[in-house]
Formats: C-alpha cells, sequence, structure tokens
C-alpha cells in the first residue's frame, strides 16, 4: 500500500508539471497570433479595398490640373560592350520610378513601413508608360520571375523598378580613333502621356552605378544627366536623357599598330647608311619596308572618312616610300655619272692615242695624265653620296615634327 501511493503522488506531480508548461505554451501562442493575424488581416484588408475601385487604366491625376511628377532614377548593373561598326552599346540597368498615387493611400502599418506587391499584383497598378527612344533590343528579366518591384507606402508614394538588359544606339565618331572618346545616350520619355499629363524628371540621385564596371577597351569617365522634352505633331512630351562618356584605352593600339609602325619607319633609313653600289639590298629593305606598312592598317574599322589612325598609316607610308624613292634618285645619280664617265674615257683614250702618235712621246704623256686627272675627279659620285648624307638627317626631323604635330592635335587638343 506504502508503495502504491508513492507512487501514486509521483504520477500526479509529473501529470501538474506538464499542464503547467501546457498551459504556459498555449498562453504564449494565444498572445502571438492574434497579433500576426491582426497584421496579416489588415494587410490583406488594405489590399482587398484599395482596388475595389481602383482604375488602373487612368492616371493618378487625371482629372487635375497639374501634371504627374515621375522621379527616374538609373543603376547600371553593367556596360557589356561597345561597338564601332553596328554604332550601338549593350547595357544593364535597373530602372526605378517614382510618383504618388493618392488613390492608394492607406493607414498604416505597424512593422510594415511600405507594401511590397507581387509579379501578379503589379498589374493592377497603373505605372507610367515609359520607352527607351534609342533602344534596338532590349528584354525585361523574367528568371525565375519577372524581375519587377513594386512598393506602396501609406502616404501613396510609389516605388517601381525593373531589371532591363538591352542594345542602344551610339553616334560613334571616329574621327580621333583610337584616341577619341565616345557619348553614348540613354534617352527615356512618355508615350503616350504629354507633358500636360506626365513629366519626367531625375531623381536627386539620379544615376548609381556598381564600383566593379570593367569594359574591355573603355574606361567610364562621367555621366551627364538633363532634360530633353520634345515635340511630335505640334504635341510636347517630356523627356529625360542620360550621357555615358566612355574613354577608348589606346595602349593596345601603341603596342600593336604605333610602336611597329615607327620601327619600320626608322628601318627604312638604314638604307641610308648603305652604298649606292649595293642596289639588292637597298631595293629589297625599301619593298619590305612599304609591303610592312600596308599590311599594319587591315582589321581597322572601315568608314567613309579619315581617321587620327588612318593619318597615321598614310603619313608612315610616305615616310617609308619616300625613303625607297630617294634611293631610286642616288642610283640614278650615280648610274649617269658612270655612263658619263665611260664615254668620256673612251674620247680621252683616242685623243691620248693621237697625240701619242701625232707629238713628242714626253708631251703626250704630261698631256695624258691631265686628262685622266680631270676625268678621275669628275668621275667621283660626291652628290649621290651627299643625297644619303643629308637623307639622315632631314628623314628623322621630319618624321619627328610629324609626331609632334600628331600627338599634339589627337591628344591635346
Amino acid at each position: 500500500m506504502e508503495h502504491v501511493s508513492y507512487n501514486g503522488k509521483k504520477s500526479y506531480k509529473r501529470a501538474h508539471l506538464m499542464s503547467i508548461m501546457l498551459f504556459i505554451t498555449f498562453w504564449a501562442f494565444c498572445s502571438l497570433v492574434p497579433l500576426l493575424a491582426v497584421n496579416n488581416t489588415h494587410r490583406d484588408l488594405i489590399l482587398k479595398t484599395m482596388f475595389d475601385n481602383y482604375n488602373p487604366a487612368i492616371p493618378p491625376n487625371y482629372n487635375d490640373d497639374e501634371p504627374l511628377i515621375v522621379d527616374i532614377q538609373v543603376y547600371i548593373l553593367s556596360i557589356d560592350s561597345m561597338s564601332d561598326l553596328s554604332k550601338d552599346f549593350a547595357m544593364s540597368i535597373f530602372l526605378r520610378q517614382r510618383w504618388t498615387d493618392k488613390r492608394l493611400k492607406y493607414d498604416r502599418i505597424e512593422g510594415v513601413p511600405a507594401l511590397q506587391l507581387n509579379t501578379k499584383s503589379i498589374n493592377g497598378v497603373w505605372v507610367p508608360d515609359l520607352f527607351i527612344l534609342n533602344e534596338k533590343r532590349a528584354t525585361i528579366h523574367n528568371v525565375v520571375v519577372p524581375n519587377k518591384l513594386l512598393h506602396i507606402q501609406p502616404d501613396g508614394s510609389i516605388l517601381y523598378s525593373i531589371r532591363i538588359s538591352g542594345t542602344f544606339s551610339c553616334d560613334v565618331n571616329l574621327l580621333k580613333y583610337p584616341l577619341d572618346n565616345q557619348i553614348c545616350p540613354l534617352i527615356i520619355e512618355s508615350y503616350g502621356y504629354t507633358s500636360e499629363t506626365l513629366v519626367l524628371q531625375w531623381y536627386k540621385e539620379a544615376v548609381e552605378k556598381k564600383e566593379d564596371i570593367i569594359l574591355s577597351q573603355f574606361s567610364l569617365d562621367c555621366i551627364d544627366t538633363f532634360k530633353c522634352d520634345k515635340q511630335y505633331a505640334g504635341m510636347n512630351f517630356s523627356c529625360v536623357q542620360m550621357n555615358i562618356k566612355l574613354d577608348r584605352l589606346y595602349d593596345y593600339y601603341l603596342l600593336q599598330i604605333y610602336v611597329p609602325s615607327i620601327l619600320i619607319v626608322i628601318l627604312s633609313w638604314v638604307s641610308f647608311w648603305i652604298s649606292v653600289d649595293a642596289t639588292p639590298a637597298r631595293i629589297s629593305l625599301g619593298l619590305l619596308t612599304v609591303l610592312a606598312m600596308t599590311t599594319q592598317s587591315s582589321g581597322l574599322p572601315k568608314v567613309s572618312y579619315f581617321k587620327a589612325i588612318d593619318v597615321w598609316m598614310v603619313s608612315c607610308l610616305c615616310f617609308v616610300f619616300a625613303a625607297l624613292i630617294e634611293f631610286a634618285y642616288v642610283n640614278v645619280l650615280s648610274r649617269v655619272e658612270q655612263r658619263r664617265l665611260s664615254h668620256v674615257v673612251d674620247a680621252t683614250n683616242n685623243k691620248t692615242e693621237y697625240l701619242r702618235r701625232s707629238l713628242p712621246e714626253k708631251m703626250g704623256n704630261q698631256t695624258s695624265s691631265r686628262i685622266n686627272l680631270f676625268f678621275r675627279n669628275m668621275a667621283s659620285r660626291e652628290k649621290a653620296r651627299n643625297v644619303d648624307k643629308i637623307s639622315r638627317v632631314i628623314f628623322p626631323m621630319l618624321f619627328l615634327l610629324f609626331n609632334v604635330i600628331y600627338w599634339t592635335v589627337y591628344i591635346f587638343d
């Protein structure tokens, strides 16, 4: 009996503790669930009642005298490429829009700063009908769901953001290529609403960008923003524009085009130190330098006007071609002297033979020595050699002057 009484007391205490724990758990659950239920019920109720008499086809201030102001902000995710031939650039952005729709005001919910709508509910809210004027191809990302965001604050302020990737046209000017910089725009307009209904303006922080944006051929310099209102068919439409300035990186061109072409031009001057009689060597050197310069310009953008690189290549080609022409001129001078020498020597030999026969031996020997000395002086090719000596100075000086003018015009202008 005592054993049974002891076990009964022990079981009673255990059951009492379990009942207390269950009561505490139930009390905590009952305290928290109503709060969550109130918030969820309140939020659901607001979302349901908010759109009861709401028409997404009508702008917020359609019946007002003042236009609706929409603030635009662009966040640049990446600038993927820049094409000189197709005159466009590829870019990924977050396009953010802010405006106020008084029809969507609601009472503030504690702990909920803004109502965050899903992609299905976004379709029930009026949004500005914006388009990008210089867009060639663009897509709104849909992986895994449409990349759209819409937050509604209690005062009716709306933040609408979409992720866009596209290719946009850019009027490329290659007059200073590859020492150029390009300005590529992004022009955003309202398509259907005139300035009387909708006005676009840049947000106070108009453009933001990732810090690690890297381009293969350009460096991102600066971004300017301004308004660009336009008129179509006598109607004014609001417009904002962003200009992205891209500076071309010309290190590749220095290593692959400029430095090799300078060395080729200097190589063409080696012929000025080669003897005039070494005709095969000087011709081979001149032809090789000319052919090397003609192959340097392959792979450059083909446009209908002169680029900076075209001016450089044509000028270097003229220098190596002038070196080849200089040898032709020197060779002609040398051969003319040799031809004259051969004719004069023949005439001298005939005259000497005649004097030997008609005059005493002593007088004939003196006359022959004087005539040979005279024609040895005439047969010298100092004129041709002097042309080579002058070319050794003139050609480098002219090329140095050309470099000073070229780099001053295309870099510091």
